[in-house]
């Protein structure tokens, strides 16, 4: 017997696990014994696994596109209203959604390895048998947890076989364009670091047992891989940053929410595999380091993803917090266990001393890289014990604390600095202008320390500590932020001369785009540093409120109001009210309702035939067979008019005449289309709408609308913020609207602008080193 949790989607995924289970258990057993007996088999089963996969995801994206509600996966996260845009968003919403996306691309670049001709050999056996093993496990998560449980199964109380007329809805918050890009780029990133884990983890297997090491085979392909992630990560994290700017009470772009900060720890780890990697391929050095910091990705975007979805952590955007399940949770044990044991055991049972020249003087090219590297790791290390040390306390002591932003920025300061310092001397160095380059780093360091005491007023100190915070609080948030700019200038000037140095007189075009990138890369990071400093130390906020804004509508004269302890003055001129959906919207076609099982059905249609039936008045809507129907002798119904009405849903035999369908209403309940009967629909959300303009002084600083959209299922708000740009910062007014009033907040963001440069500069960058090294290789 089928049990009734098996659902079509479900024996989907079923197949995906065993496909890759088998997959990966054949090519297992090719990597033990040295045959190639299954090479078919295992062909065909991760063929299987991939295919089964997307078609599961196909087949899940389809059931949020037409709006099928069997599914409770579905209905908790999708509704009629919504447009075709945030149904597809709605698939990768929750948890299962998005394990599901998540594990269908990793099955993608899993099984590309093992059908590509470049992967093959013992050692990549390995590698493709852990990559599909990591898809198995994602497919045995979700047979457990599947997107695709009845709503009867996963609602126990709710009547077998009834499937809701309409879904739940999607998370308010995630009702926004850039909810389209944000996660599945996330997710692809994610996919396409599996490789590089287990590259890592089979790199120390060969070493413990004496062969070749696959890793360095693979190092040329895996080095554009990690690139290609870190080029989605990156723009994922943007894209992160846009819209939480544009969602009030989120602190603009960045403000070390939970999640946030989780996901700029894989990030950091990849930043610096990524120089390691490098630095191994060019010179040898990091023989451990590298294939390590390469397995150590995977764990810490499980450890992101922990965060995200645990509900342990606190955070304005877990969106999914209903538990990760024991499948995240053992994957995080296992990989994590073999990225951190297996290159310590082998450091320390196996690897003798690194050769070092005996002249190398201490401060020299691999030290200082060495420190740069080290950087990103000690950074990673602030964020995850920033965000560890609340659950380990309460964990401990059942003592709820939590870490503010001063731990992050005061902590992380002094390491950039030290970064941007290290990573201007090793530009130098490169060129080997070895005493330029100390005296020049020193010199710097000297303006840099003598520029943390330039305050010209209070917004340039880093922090306001108090005499009780601990002493790097006081020391570090006593500094001037104008600290950070003789660093940041260093850095980029150093990297752009040593880009015209090394890219003068080489006729290579592709060797001069990859260097190109490198330059941008690195100019980009040290003006986001700079600016990210300075916008919030600078940003200025002022608030008003204005009253009675629905006067404005019918007004020619604007409702101008001087706003407090500022030179603003605001004028509303115009107050809108918009449902959604509208009434017009939410009533069905005749169609439509007789596809659902409704008690009480709101339908809307042209009356085409009017009749009597045993005393009640009844009329045919659309020429269908459905049917209004009222007793009530002021309800009156009349030929070609269009109405809606809503009313308890009574099949056609109650009266014994051929109609599939009878609405019986009243006049309460009936109007017409343009005068629809308002009291029996409730909207899902109603946006207030203002057109307001902003002045400073005599100067208009921004003009347009704000809005604040009021759910009222979920009761939960959100706001459309205006935001005028401009060269040196955006003005970014927002507000709490409603009919009776307007609460409105202008705040100025000083170098807003210079943030998307520099992200702009670094994404351009990588892109020209991902095509300009990989023309460089084929030459």
């Amino acid at each position: 017997m089928i049990p009734d949790a098996l659902t079509f989607g479900t024996l989907l995924i079923v197949v995906a696990a065993f496909a890759s289970g088998l997959s990966a258990a054949l090519l297992l057993y090719g990597y033990l014994t040295r045959s190639d007996e299954f090479q078919r088999l295992t062909l065909v089963a991760s063929g299987v696994s991939t295919a089964a996969l997307v078609a599961a995801h196909s087949y899940l994206t389809y059931l949020f596109v037409v709006g099928d509600y069997t599914y409770a996966y579905v209905w908790e996260n999708s509704a009629e209203y919504l447009s075709l845009l945030y149904r597809v968003t709605g698939v990768y919403a929750n948890h299962e959604g998005s394990i599901l996306f998540w594990a269908t691309l990793t099955a993608v670049v899993a099984t590309w390895t093992v059908y590509s001709s470049h992967f093959e050999g013992r050692g990549s056996r390995l590698v493709q048998s852990i990559s599909l093993a990591i898809v198995a496990t994602f497919a045995a998560m979700l047979t457990t947890q599947s997107p695709f449980t009845p709503i009867d199964v996963a609602y126990p109380d709710t009547p077998a076989g009834f499937v809701p007329p309409d879904g739940d809805g999607l998370n308010p918050l995630l009702i926004d364009p850039w909810m389209a890009i944000h996660p599945p780029i996330t997710f692809a990133a994610y996919a396409l670091l599996i490789v590089p884990f287990a590259l890592g983890i089979v790199h120390f297997v060969s070493r413990f047992r004496g062969e070749a090491s696959v890793f360095d085979e693979w190092l040329p392909s895996m080095l554009q891989w990690l690139r290609i992630s870190w080029l989605l990560l990156t723009a994922s994290i943007v894209f992160g940053g846009i819209w939480a700017y544009g969602v009030l009470g989120w602190g603009g772009f960045w403000s070390w929410d939970p999640v946030e900060t989780a996901v700029l720890i894989p990030w950091l780890g990849l930043t610096a595999a990524l120089h390691a990697a490098n630095r191994y391929e060019t010179s040898g050095e990091y023989s451990i380091f590298a294939p390590a910091a390469a397995a150590l990705i995977f764990p810490l975007v499980i450890f992101a993803t922990t965060v995200v979805r645990s509900g342990v952590f606190r955070s304005v955007h877990s969106f999914a917090a209903g538990g990760i399940g024991t499948g995240i949770l053992f994957l995080l044990a296992v990989t994590g266990t073999l990225a951190i044991v297996l290159p310590f055991a082998y450091w320390f049972l196996e690897a003798g001393d690194p050769d070092r020249p005996a002249d190398e003087p201490w401060l020299s090219r691999r030290t200082v890289y060495h420190g740069a590297v080290l950087s990103f790791a000690v950074l990673a290390f602030i964020s995850i014990w920033g965000l560890s040390f609340p659950v380990l306390r309460n964990a401990a002591t059942g003592v709820e604390v939590s870490v503010g932003q001063d731990h992050y920025n005061l902590w992380s300061y002094p390491v950039v600095v030290f970064m941007l310092l290290a990573g201007g001397l090793y530009a130098l160095l490169d060129m080997r202008r070895r005493r330029l380059a100390i005296g020049a780093t020193a010199a710097v360091a000297v303006v840099t320390i003598a520029a943390a005491f330039v305050t010209p007023s209070a917004n340039w100190f880093l922090s306001d500590p108090s005499a009780h915070d601990p002493a790097v609080y006081r020391i570090v948030g006593n500094a001037s932020v104008l600290s950070i700019v003789p660093p940041a200038v260093f850095f980029a000037v150093t990297w752009t001369v040593r880009y015209v140095d090394r890219v003068r007189g080489v006729p290579s075009r592709a060797f001069k785009l990859r260097e190109t990138g490198i330059v941008l890369i690195h100019v980009g990071g040290a003006v986001l540093i700079v600016a990210v400093s300075f916008v919030y130390l600078f940003s200025t906020s002022a608030s008003v409120a204005v009253v009675g804004v629905a006067d404005a509508t019918d007004n020619p004269e604007p409702i101008v109001e001087e706003v407090p302890d500022s030179e603003y003055t605001v004028e509303v001129t115009n107050y809108d009210s918009v449902e959604e959906p509208t009434i017009q919207d939410a009533a069905r076609s005749p169609a439509e309702m007789l596809a659902v099982s409704e008690e009480v059905s709101l339908v809307r249609g042209e009356i085409t035939e009017i009749d009597t039936i045993e005393n009640t008045d009844v009329a045919r809507l659309d020429d269908s067979d459905v049917w209004l129907a009222s007793s009530d002798a002021s309800t009156s119904f009349e030929e070609g008019t269009e109405v809606i009405a809503r009313g308890n849903v009574f099949d056609g035999e109650s009266l014994a005449t051929d109609a599939d369908a009878y609405v019986y209403t009243d006049a309460d309940n009936k109007g017409t289309v343009s005068d629809p009967p308002e009291d029996v629909h409730e909207p899902r959300m109603v946006s207030h709408e203002v057109d307001i303009t902003v002045y400073e002084g005599d100067e208009k600083v921004a003009e347009g609308s704000i809005a604040e959209q009021e759910y009222l299922r979920s009761e939960m708000n959100t706001n459309d913020a205006l935001i005028e740009r401009g060269i040196t910062g955006d003005t970014y007014v927002v507000g709490q609207v409603s009919e009776g009033g307007a609460s409105i907040t202008i705040d100025t963001y000083p170098l807003a602008n210079q943030i998307w440069t520099g992200v702009g500069l670094m994404l351009v960058g990588i892109t020209a080193l991902i095509v300009g090294d990989s023309r460089f290789r084929k030459r």
